[in-house]
């Protein structure tokens, strides 16, 4: 089960490799690379997604030109979302996390304006999903 998002200068790829039924969530591997203005960013972790989440998502995705879709980690550590400002569609990823005594942080985002064929793309790969919680 996997998701594979490649429309510059963004590349997604998110992998489920464990599910909980007691909480209905899954947790996934995600890589993701940004280039833009000639540097590279590269993100590579893993976290717990509740389903009930994802469905949320999804059904925001439906209706994507009317909502904002959101998904988020059970941690909050995670966010990815579509974002509807004034008549563009924005695509939004940040990971923010801090340890324990607060010391240390570390923050990524990265915002872009998105095209139909985008969204498009977008939209079928997180609909396409395999479910197994329905």
């Amino acid at each position: 089960m996997e998701i594979r998002i490649a429309h510059p200068p963004l590349a997604l790829y998110l992998e489920v490799f464990e599910t909980d039924d007691q909480v209905p969530s899954m947790h996934a591997k995600v890589q993701i690379v940004v280039s833009q203005f000639q540097h590279t960013c590269r993100y590579e972790g893993t976290f717990w997604i509740e389903c009930v989440s994802w469905d949320s998502f999804t059904d925001a995705l439906r209706a994507a030109s009317r909502q904002e879709a959101v998904l988020r980690d059970i941690s909050g550590y995670f966010l990815l979302a579509l974002r509807k400002i004034n008549e563009s569609m924005l695509l939004v990823w940040e990971f923010t996390k801090t340890d324990v005594s607060g010391e240390r942080r570390m923050r990524i985002e990265f915002s872009s304006e998105i095209d139909d064929d985008a969204l498009g793309k977008i939209k079928k790969e997180f609909l396409d999903f395999p479910v197994w919680w329905q």
